[in-house]
């Protein structure tokens, strides 16, 4: 390479040096401008005219003073709605929800702590439902069978103890038998409620005589409510019946009008749908220990002579809904039976028939307004019926003994039976 090309590149590298120094020059007194330029914009920066720091913290405290006052007071006025809605919640859904549960396992438990021996419990209601029969046997008995129709609400568990002390009152064997409808004391319930009428009622009763092998004719026995369906069977089927006792029968007049019965029944059947629905939340189950211990007059007697076990059972979802559903179809056996005597008014005449009459009214006005006097002139009235209908009737009217002291009364109840025997025809009596 030549001298002259090296001294060309030489002078290129200064210049290069040069322009880079000058470039350098130029951004230092660029940073320099920019630098006097923001300090003269700085002027709002002056101490006179920023918050002091004491003043800032005081804004501070101010503003989280009245947040939180605000959301005291936001808790305050919401928290009462939310106590009633958790209140409510609790009330109307988790507490159900347990009773619901506890209502079951209670009553299962109940079902089989209280269950009666196997050899009572029999395959004989519709669908083969399990029902509960006392059947008190004595095959050397020369008197005619005795079929017990018990009143409403009393269960095989307060009602095979009355029979056993008919049996010792009647001073020799007699063969008896009894039974818990679907629904009552151990027996099954119904898979649908609407299906119990008068007359499911009628055949469910026939279909235990038959399945019993019942010696025929028998003596039909009605206490209170059940006196209605024993005097139906006895209509319908009058050639199974030797004689019929009634012991102070609910009045087929019950639901006419001027009855003072009537709207209390009316008024009871909505009141035990209302408990079956309470009773299947497990609301009732404390009721029992209440009645059992405080009731007083027929309700403080029934508790008072009864069974562990129909108390246990008689508060409960499926109890009730007997109770409800008996009393719906209550109102057609009435009119079954005034059918039944336009139909056939004459081939049950002859056969024996006493009804007992309790008409002690313990309270001052019992029903409908009526007094005491009232009251025994129309319940005796109305067990009328129930004589008119016989050509070998007695009537025995107890001024003594109230509705439920004529129905526990075993000793009377026996010698009713002895005065109506007197009436069979001795072929039957052997």
């Amino acid at each position: 390479m030549s001298s002259s090309e090296n001294d060309e590149i030489s002078s290129k590298r200064n210049n290069n040096s040069d322009l880079n120094r000058l470039e350098k020059q130029s951004v230092n007194s660029s940073d320099e401008i920019h630098k006097e330029i923001y300090k003269k914009l700085k002027w709002y920066e002056n101490p006179v005219l920023q918050t002091s720091n004491s003043n800032q913290a005081k804004t501070t405290t101010y503003s989280s003073f009245y947040s939180s006052l605000y959301t005291g007071l936001l808790i305050v006025a919401f928290l009462p709605i939310i106590l009633i809605a958790f209140v409510l919640f609790l009330l109307l859904w988790i507490l159900p929800g347990l009773g619901w549960f506890y209502e079951r396992y209670a009553e299962a438990r109940d079902r089989k702590k209280y269950y009666p021996p196997i050899d009572e419990m029999k395959p004989w209601g519709p669908d083969n439902k399990l029902i509960h029969v006392v059947h008190l046997r004595a095959p050397e008995s020369k008197l005619p069978p005795i079929v017990y129709v018990s009143g409403m609400g009393l269960s095989m568990y307060f009602v095979k103890p009355l029979l056993l002390k008919f049996v010792e009152y009647m001073d020799e064997p007699v063969e008896i038998i009894s039974f818990d409808p679907l629904g009552y004391g151990a027996s099954e319930p119904p898979n649908d409620w609407n299906t119990e009428n008068a007359e499911s009622q009628r055949l469910l009763l026939r279909q235990v005589i038959a399945k019993s092998t019942l010696r025929k004719p028998f003596i039909l026995f009605g206490a209170s409510a059940g006196g209605l369906l024993a005097h139906l069977y006895c209509l319908t089927y009058p050639e199974d019946v030797a004689g019929i006792i009634l012991t102070d029968p609910t009045p087929s007049t019950i639901f006419e009008q001027g009855s003072p019965i009537g709207k209390v029944l009316n008024r009871a059947c909505i009141q035990c749908g209302i408990m079956a629905r309470a009773a299947s939340w497990g609301l009732l189950r404390p009721l029992s220990f209440l009645l059992h211990h405080f009731s007083t007059g027929d309700v403080g007697d029934i508790f008072r002579y009864s069974h562990p076990g129909y108390i246990a059972l008689l508060m409960t979802h499926t109890m009730l809904q007997k109770l409800a559903s008996q009393l719906r179809y209550l109102h057609t056996i009435p009119d079954c039976i005034s059918k039944q005597l336009h139909d056939d008014a004459t081939s049950h005449r002859n056969i024996p028939l006493l009804v007992l009459s309790a008409l002690n009214w313990t309270k001052k006005r019992p029903y409908g307004g009526f007094t005491r006097e009232e009251m025994s002139q129309w319940w005796s009235e109305s067990h009328q019926f129930f004589v008119r209908n016989s050509d070998n009737a007695g009537f025995i009217p107890r001024t003594d003994y109230t509705h439920m002291q004529c129905i526990v009364d075993m000793e009377l109840v026996a010698n009713a039976t002895k005065a109506v025997l007197t009436q069979i025809h001795s072929e039957i009596v052997h």
